[in-house]
């Protein structure tokens, strides 16, 4: 099969990628199998700016996500809790986030082609790039682009360095079920044990986020889920007890980066280019711009009769994206860095920083506009 773009991976960035290609005019087919994900308890927070990117390619998430309207950020430290609530009339917006299951995320998103099995295979040439699969289907395309996650084979075969830097922390990640209704309150905790984030969907139900010392994120969830549920739901009392309404995940946070994420007739995006933890909800959000971003860019590479895999296409990508991409995640790990620590001068800076936020509205609105869009 011979086409103009191959888009390894079966998540949601491969599945919009492969849809936004072919809303501009290109012959492009995800190569991935199917996933069944009615089950998949995960949520995403997609800011303004991406909404605003979906509308484009004629995908409204509206319809079945939670319009995250407040967000409260508490912290203890030497002068008791300090809180400081954030709406979206303080960033000019009508909200600060749409947030929706995975499962809602990839059934708005429309059908694409694809070939539904394993890419084994990756192979850059002068003229094209070859794709083998589990099936035995054999793919030749003028790009690949690699949406398939941090083990992206793509990726690797094309030569893409991806630099990942520890973080020295680690996250319990659970859906979970709230007694009391959220109205649409984000609320993030930064206390004596880390950081509590409960990120709201539906009415009841919650995406609960803990960050803490490996050790101490280690010993929390070798508990059974009932202890977990109770301690967790004592350090955050505003929407009464909580219970785990899906499985809970643990992994180590990490910063991850591609200096050069288009070489050899592939490009990299979304996991596959850069890792973000799962803090000021960036991840997703900057694989959209990723999608916006390459699919404008060969957009004008056919508009000049340029091949859209070649060299000269491929070096006008990471002068595109590559700033955005590293100024976001120098942020994260700053704010990974003072946020997630209980010791005495992150506390004190985390409280002398929320306070100042409350003095100066402009410093305030302006930071949030930066974050959403």
């Amino acid at each position: 099969m011979k086409l103009d773009i191959a888009v390894i991976g079966n998540g949601p960035t491969a599945q919009l990628a492969t849809h936004a290609l072919r809303d501009a005019g290109f012959e492009a087919v995800m190569v991935g199998p199917r996933a069944d994900r009615d089950t998949d308890p995960r949520t995403t927070a997609l800011m303004p700016s991406s909404v605003d990117s979906l509308d484009i390619l004629g995908i409204d998430v509206r319809s079945r996500a939670t319009p995250l309207l407040d967000l409260r950020i508490e912290t203890t430290g030497p002068f008791g809790l300090v809180t400081e609530n954030f709406t979206a009339d303080d960033a000019g917006e009508e909200f600060l986030a749409q947030n929706l299951f995975i499962r809602d995320l990839m059934a708005v998103i429309p059908d694409v082609p694809a070939v539904a099995s394993h890419a084994t295979g990756v192979f850059p040439g002068d003229r094209s790039v070859r794709i083998e699969t589990a099936d035995g289907s054999t793919l030749e395309a003028a790009l690949a682009v690699a949406a398939d996650g941090l083990q992206s084979i793509a990726r690797e075969a094309a030569g893409i360095a991806l630099r990942k830097r520890p973080l020295g922390r680690s996250a319990l990640c659970v859906p979970v079920r709230l007694e009391h209704p959220h109205d649409r309150l984000c609320i993030e905790r930064y206390d004596d044990t880390g950081t509590l984030t409960l990120i709201p969907v539906a009415e009841y139900d919650a995406s609960l986020i803990t960050i803490a010392s490996p050790d101490d994120i280690g010993a929390l969830a070798a508990c059974d889920d009932e202890t977990i549920a109770r301690k967790l739901s004592r350090r955050q009392t505003a929407f009464g007890k909580i219970a785990f309404s899906g499985a809970k995940a643990v992994f180590p946070l990490t910063l991850g980066f591609t200096p050069r994420p288009a070489r050899n007739r592939v490009v990299a995006i979304g996991e596959s280019a850069h890792i973000a933890p799962p803090i000021a909800a960036q991840g997703w959000n900057m694989s959209v711009r990723d999608i916006m971003t390459l699919t404008e860019l060969l957009r004008s590479a056919r508009a000049e009769d340029r091949d859209i895999g070649s060299a000269e296409t491929l070096a006008r990508y990471a002068p595109r994206r590559q700033p955005d991409v590293a100024g976001r995640l120098s942020a994260i790990g700053a704010l990974a860095g003072v946020a997630t620590r209980p010791y005495a001068p992150q506390k004190l800076l985390r409280q002398a920083g929320l306070m100042a936020l409350g003095r100066f509205q402009g410093a305030k609105r302006g930071l949030m506009r930066a974050g959403l869009r």
